[in-house]
């Protein structure tokens, strides 16, 4: 398979100095936006208007010894033949361009586009080759003809252009860099922006909850959308249907995942973005808070040869994190680990990690069966949540692999009736069900000043948060209770009766050692 080859975007930049198409202060200070944004230099490039994107793509094939083609070889007919998604492609870059024998021939305006290749090379279980297309090139072929000018409802071409002047405007470009890295800085998980009658909120959730950062006057509202819709790739002059993207910044020098979603409401889009910082999280369990008992049973489940361990829990209890860190305690040279993910969160040395796409069909029942012939010893599923996912899991633990997994269910034993309810037999999921983790965070007192508050948690008095946890280890008595149909209160007398500790005990402990307060206790767990 031949893709892209690597792409350097200093030497880039010094290669169009020689070739005259832009000066050495101009390449400077293209390269310093793609360092403060996260996007690639001839991104930068383009949008603050420093060269043609003709210039650009010329040089770049050159550069790249890759070839590059004109409008007139591109159409959407081939994408639609190999039925691939056209929202996909143009949020990667990719148009199909030729069915030769050996091979499909993808153009991309992307010179770091070879993950989204292969991603297209596995759905279609073909081969594919790399060629380079300019950027309007691919996106006038996936617009399709030109929309009669009749329409109302179409966005003109002078109003999409004021859309991206307003997007490329440096103090636009200041202020959303400014708000992520303030953000980052304070450990805030998401930010929210908000379309209120006259303004937009912005808010910040740390620690599990949103607080008030500022207001984004009405006149600048329409740009910070925009500028974020141009980071994540999503069509700026679309504003009735909601839209999801992906961006990269880079904040005091360290790269930075954001998630964006777009959703239309009553005064304008309300915009969030999730924010995985990678470098924050230290994939220890002393981090998480765990008791060091509860850190062997957990690990002496992830030692198993085969079998399924689930982490259960409500959206942002920690259930990804958790996994990570057991995946980092069990990697090891002599282990084969394989994971699927919707995102990828945490880039894991010596993992192997599946991206899932919706758009090309790459589910994670679909990449969970492909991942089985990759002959993995331990298999991560970010979320079983189908009947076809929970099947091609039991079978995978049948055949001898560590299966790990999340699913939403408020304790463990209704992890058991979820995945009956998906399908699973009995008898399969009593003898494959080794263990299910049960997690919440709780917001904890700052170590700084003991929960009176101070001016490093801001005066609130909380800085971070601890798991609570309860861990149900199916044994021999419950795997025969589970084989035979037993129902979820049965499980649970039959739990405690062999020493399960449900969540509320561990919540006790936590509020009588003095580290977390009854009231971010009720609001995590309800005790």
């Amino acid at each position: 398979m031949t893709l892209l080859p690597s792409f350097h975007d200093d030497d880039f930049a010094r290669l169009l100095i020689e070739a005259q198409v832009i000066s050495p202060s101009v390449a400077q200070r293209a390269l310093a936006a793609s360092k403060e944004t996260g996007t690639g230099v001839e991104k930068s490039l383009l949008e603050l208007g420093l060269a043609t994107e003709t210039d650009i793509y010329r040089h770049m094939a050159q550069y790249m010894k890759v070839p590059l083609i004109d409008i007139k070889d591109v159409s959407v007919d081939l994408a639609d033949q190999l039925a691939l998604s056209q929202e996909f492609l143009s949020r990667v870059s990719i148009i199909p361009v030729e069915d030769t024998n050996d091979a499909i021939v993808l153009a991309t305006s992307d010179p770091h586009g070879s993950e989204a290749m292969q991603s297209i090379s596995f759905h279609l279980n073909r081969p594919v080759r790399a060629v380079l297309a300019a950027p309007s090139t691919i996106q006038a072929a996936l617009s399709g003809p030109e929309q009669d000018t009749t329409d109302v409802d179409a966005a003109s071409s002078t109003d999409v252009q004021k859309l991206q002047a307003l997007a490329n405007d440096g103090p636009i470009i200041k202020l959303v860099n400014d708000l992520v890295t303030k953000a980052v800085e304070m450990r805030a998980s998401d930010i929210h922006i908000e379309a209120m009658e006259q303004d937009s909120r912005v808010r910040f959730r740390i620690d599990g909850r949103l607080q008030v950062e500022r207001r984004i006057a009405d006149a600048d509202r329409a740009a910070v959308a925009s500028r974020l819709k141009v980071m994540a790739h999503l069509n700026i002059s679309e504003k009735r249907r909601p839209q999801d993207g992906r961006a990269q910044i880079s904040v005091r020098g360290r790269v930075v995942d954001l998630r964006l979603s777009t959703l239309p409401t009553q005064f304008g889009e309300s915009i969030v973005l999730r924010i995985l910082d990678r470098t924050r999280v230290a994939l220890e369990w002393s981090s998480l808070g765990y008791p060091s008992q509860r850190v062997k049973e957990i690990e002496d489940i992830l030692h198993q040869p085969n079998g399924i361990f689930l982490v259960v829990g409500p959206t942002g209890s920690g259930k990804t994190t958790t996994l990570y860190t057991g995946l980092s305690k069990i990697n090891s040279e002599d282990r084969k680990i394989v994971t699927v993910e919707d995102p990828i969160e945490y880039a894991l040395a010596g993992v192997n990690q599946v991206q899932v796409e919706p758009q090309i069909d790459m589910t994670f029942a679909r990449a969970l069966r492909a991942i089985l012939r990759q002959d993995p010893d331990v298999v991560m599923v970010g979320e079983i949540r189908d009947q076809e996912t929970a099947e091609i899991a039991v079978r995978a633990a049948l055949v001898g692999r560590l299966v790990l997994s999340t699913v939403h269910t408020n304790d463990a034993v209704s992890a058991i009736d979820r995945l009956l309810d998906l399908g699973v037999p009995p008898f399969l999921l009593a003898s494959t069900l080794r263990g299910v983790l049960s997690q919440r965070l709780v917001r904890k007192h700052c170590h700084d000043c003991g929960g009176a508050g101070c001016e490093t948690c801001g005066q609130s008095g909380r800085k971070g948060r601890i798991v609570v946890s309860e861990l149900l280890h199916i044994d021999g008595q419950l795997a025969d209770a589970i084989a035979e149909g037993a129902k979820s209160n049965e499980l649970r007398s039959l739990a405690a009766k062999t020493g399960f500790q449900p969540i509320e005990n561990a919540a006790r402990d936590l509020l009588k050692s003095g580290q977390a307060e009854q009231s971010d206790i009720v609001r995590a767990i309800g005790l």
